[in-house]
């Protein structure tokens, strides 16, 4: 804490000495060289004159009057741009402080200019609407940067050391090339594949929803996006960039990419190889892997996102960013191919496949800390994870213009996966007099593939009155997934410290799980007026899956897995619709947009236990209000509430009474009497950002309360065993908020951006049945100070504290509370020759843990590079990562029952020397003259 506060002294100092220095400000008008009249909201932009680098910008008021302030002495040039007008420049020269009043500046519009050809400098931004465009030229690289580097140049745009790219504070989640979607759902591969001497144009605006682009009535749900616009030489040309490299300790990675675009027509191609966890994976492929996107596909339910793994045997995948703590250790070959065209300005298609196989190897030592009434103990466990994932997947989007008002639009996508795991793992608990309660080991061996197709067609029709539109969606999904395992595990238990007999499993088992899923619906929309309208729809999808497990047990007569365990063998099969319709009701004004209405729901679920006759059925009919207000205050200020509710249904584990007891140590359970869950989300977000100050304040606040909520009813044995079964209960709830604030130090050539995020959660649960209520409250202040010194130096700081702390109603005396202290500096110094040094260093700091869980870890990487070559094409790098040779992984949970720390393998320190080479690099470089031949 004492750090974070001595790092504001910084900032605040410099900020003070800084505002000591001579300063200027210019103001004039600019106006139609031949009306006389001021040209409202002209962009005035102020370059340095020796590079063209852009300075600041701003935009004249209704009147056509502009003021610049805070400028030091220097030479400059000042673009005056309208759309429509040719652009003007102008040099000015600051001596000292003054007031510099240039007077009326003169454009003409192109009608009066003629059909003439005019040399001069593109203006260094232009803003029409709500797009604001930079244009490359005034952004100086270096010659090796990719398009994160240049985003990072761009006034009001920030990069974090994940890739993650906000504009003015709101995270950009669409990047196009040329109008056109670049690997969908992944913008990362968009910033950091592409180079940035390839871009032309940055073009940043608002994209609508697509059902606001569609009925011409805004719903006030909008998204950042970008779209990069190549140079004239990218769009005919094949450009990129080939890297490998080797080290000691056996690393090695190489990286390939690709791109060949030709007019409309692109092709782009990735690949990659390593052992240094650099993953080809995003989330979405992860997600999709583990299952979490299948359970969202119910109507209301959410999607749950948990990318992390507790369990000891440890089945999680490595994600993309998750950064030097991320768990195990994986050797990865990966490769992308994305291909974009256009026929006629009719039929656009976008395809995509991505192919990867990822080897990883994680080891765990586990601290778990149980938390039962009267029956405290202790469990640690050792655990060895080979996890061996192949997944090949390939989408689509086939976008198809029947004539000027219906379309349609067809999405399908195939994953193919295998999965091999292979994990060993030990394991002992004792009471608090250190009397053993149990002990032993287990033996995994499993391998599972899976064949998931989903497919979506759309229909749209829109007539001649603003507003009526009609729409149907049809949706088809399939997945049919097998598995084999085999399972040997020694369990001992022990009575007051005394052993029984061994309890020795010797397994195998296979299961084959077919699941489909149909659906569509019809939504007619009759527009009241021309800012409003009404909203009919219409749904229904059936869901049916089944699922065989046979499991064999090891004869010891004969030697073979031939006796049938009909206690864990059964066969399952469900089937779950829904239905209904809703009415919603859409307006739009001036600073206002308002969505509200209803759906009425009807679901039905049977669930039919093959292996002994029992048959469950339930039915459910639910009204699912929403409301969505979004108040534009300002034209860049904006308030927004919404209002929803959604459903979520017990699957067939959750309901069949069938004991699992596969481990011994924790047994589980379904409910039949187990109902659906009901959820009610209040979400409130404050957005205000100023693109010339580049000052932007974010804020959000989420609350959501769960009736007849899922939640685990536990019976803990002397022996330290424990029986699951889920009941439904309410209280549960979790309130989540979020605030950043960011504004420059223009003379510092800095940036500061400060926040604060904070959660909430409350979780019933039943413990031999008593109730436990659990509330797990964190806090995380956090700052960032970044300074760029044109093409020579960067810094960036970056300070945040995690506040953990656990309740438990059953025993307030083992409540606990947990910190952990995050320091970074990322430093790049952009040296003559052609060499850059880049320093990152993360200093984490955790207290309130276990004893040997209380670490301090510093990851400190270097790396130098050199370029060379014709054109600068080669770059030679040598990187030396963990240099200090103590990074470690360190992780706690706080469960329902217990408190649990993990140490985990990570990478530590390597050497690594690699060579890059840059494919059809253009001689122009990134000059400043160009051609105008329209404006």
């Amino acid at each position: 804490m004492k750090l974070i506060g001595f790092f504001m002294l910084g900032i605040c100092f410099s900020w003070a000495l800084n505002a000591q220095q001579t300063t200027a400000t210019i103001y004039g008008e600019v106006v139609d060289s031949i009306a006389g009249k001021g040209l409202a909201y002209t962009t005035v932009s102020i370059v340095q004159q020796k590079d063209s680098t852009l300075v600041s910008f701003a935009r004249a008021d209704s009147s056509g009057k502009f003021k610049l302030s805070g400028l030091p002495k220097g030479n400059y040039l000042l673009s005056f741009s309208y759309v429509g007008y040719l652009p003007v420049w102008k040099p000015i020269q600051i001596k000292a402080i003054e007031q510099l009043n240039l007077g009326r500046i003169n454009l003409t519009d192109l009608v009066h200019a003629g059909d003439v050809t005019v040399t001069a400098r593109r203006p260094p931004v232009i803003i029409n609407n709500d797009t604001i465009e930079f244009n490359t030229e005034n952004f100086k690289t270096q010659p090796n940067a990719v398009v994160e580097d240049l985003l990072k140049k761009l006034p009001g745009v920030t990069v974090d050391r994940d890739g993650t790219v906000k504009v003015n504070g709101q995270r950009v989640n669409r990047f196009m090339v040329n109008g056109k979607e670049f690997f969908t759902g992944d913008p990362k591969l968009a910033t950091k594949n592409l180079d940035a001497d390839a871009v032309d144009k940055v073009q940043v605006y608002d994209r609508k929803s697509d059902q606001a682009a569609f009925t011409g009535v805004e719903d006030g749900q909008s998204e950042k996006a970008i779209n990069l616009k190549l140079k004239k030489d990218r769009n005919n040309a094949t450009f990129g960039r080939v890297t490998v490299g080797g080290g000691n300790k056996d690393r090695f990675e190489g990286q390939t990419n690709i791109n060949r675009f030709s007019g409309d027509k692109q092709l782009s191609l990735i690949g990659m190889g390593n052992n240094t966890n650099k993953q080809g994976f995003s989330i979405g492929d992860v997600l999709n892997f583990t299952g979490e996107l299948a359970r969202g596909m119910r109507n209301g339910g959410g999607v749950s996102i948990r990318t992390g793994n507790n369990d000891e045997s440890g089945g999680g995948l490595p994600i993309t960013g998750m950064g030097p703590n991320q768990q195990g250790i994986a050797q990865t070959f990966a490769g992308g191919l994305n291909y974009n065209n256009n026929w006629n300005k009719r039929t656009d298609l976008n395809v995509n496949g991505i192919l990867s196989d990822v080897n990883l190897q994680t080891y765990r030592t586990i601290n778990r800390r149980n938390l039962l009434p009267g029956n405290t103990f202790d469990y640690t466990a050792n655990s060895s994870n080979i996890n061996h994932n192949k997944q090949k997947k390939i989408s689509a989007i086939l976008d198809q213009k029947i004539d000027s008002s219906s379309s349609l639009r067809f999405t399908p996508q195939l994953t193919v996966q295998d999965n091999t795991t292979n994990s060993t793992s030990s394991y002992r608990s004792v009471n608090d007099q250190q009397v053993k309660l149990n002990e032993g080991s287990t033996n995994l061996v499993s391998q599972s593939n899976a064949v998931n197709f989903n497919g979506n067609l759309l229909f749209r029709k829109k007539f001649k009155k603003h507003g009526r539109t009609i729409s149907s969606n049809a949706s088809l999904a399939y997945n049919d997934s097998k598995q084999d395992g085999n399972l040997t595990t020694i369990n001992r238990f022990y009575n007051s410290g005394i052993p029984l007999p061994d309890s020795i499993t010797k397994q195998i088992n296979n299961r084959d799980a077919i699941t489909n899923n149909i659906g569509g619906n019809i939504i007619y929309t009759e527009g009241i007026g021309l800012k409003s309208l009404l909203e009919f729809s219409t749904f229904y999808n059936i869901s049916t899956g089944e699922s065989k497990r046979n499991t064999f047990d090891f004869n010891n007569g004969n030697g073979k897995y031939d006796q049938v365990n009909t206690l864990l063998s059964n066969h399952f099969r469900s089937v779950y619709t829904y239905g209904g319709g809703g009415l919603n009701f859409r307006s739009n004004f001036k600073k206002l947009s308002l969505t509200t209405g209803a759906s009425l729901q009807v679901a039905s679920m049977e669930s039919v236990n093959k292996t002994n006759s029992n048959t469950i059925r339930q039915t459910f009919t639910d009204v699912l209000p929403m409301l969505s207000v979004q108040f534009k205050l300002k034209p860049s200020v904006s308030l927004g509430i919404n209002y929803n509710t959604s459903t979520n249904q017990p699957s067939t584990q959750q309901l069949q009474p069938v004991a699992d007891i596969s481990d011994p140590l924790n047994t589980y359970t379904g409910n039949p009497n187990l109902r659906r869950s009901y959820t009610q989300s209040l979400a409130i977000n404050f957005s205000s950002f100023n693109i010339y100050t580049q000052r932007n304040v974010f804020s959000f606040l989420s609350y959501s309360r769960i009736n007849n909520a899922f939640v685990n009813s536990d019976r803990i044995l002397p022996n330290g065993s424990r029986i699951t079964m889920p009941v439904n209960a309410n209280g549960n709830s979790f309130l989540v908020g979020n605030f950043n604030a960011g504004f420059p130090l223009k003379k510092l050539k800095s940036r500061v951006d400060i926040g604060l995020s904070g959660s909430s959660f409350r979780n019933i649960s039943f413990i031999n049945d008593q109730k436990n209520i659990i509330d797990n409250i964190s806090l995380t202040p956090n700052i960032g100070y970044q300074f760029s010194l044109d093409t020579t130096l960067e810094i960036h700081l970056t300070a945040r504290v995690n506040i953990n702390q656990a309740k438990y109603s059953l025993q307030p005396q083992l409540n606990n509370r947990f910190f952990q202290q995050v320091y970074g500096l990322d430093i790049t110094n952009f040296l003559p020759k052609g060499f850059v040094m880049n320093n990152t260093l993360d200093y984490t700091i955790n207290t309130g843990r276990a004893d040997g869980f209380n670490t301090s870890v510093p990851f400190w990487n270097i790396s130098l590079a050199k370029s060379f070559l014709k054109q600068k094409r080669g770059e030679l790098k040598f990187t030396v990562l963990d240099v200090l040779n103590k990074n470690i992984g360190i992780n706690r949970t706080a469960n329902q029952n217990f408190i649990q720390d993990t140490r985990y393998n990570v990478l530590q320190r390597y050497f690594l020397l690699s060579f890059s080479y840059r494919l059809n690099r253009s001689a122009g470089g990134n000059g400043t003259n160009v051609v105008i031949r329209s404006f």
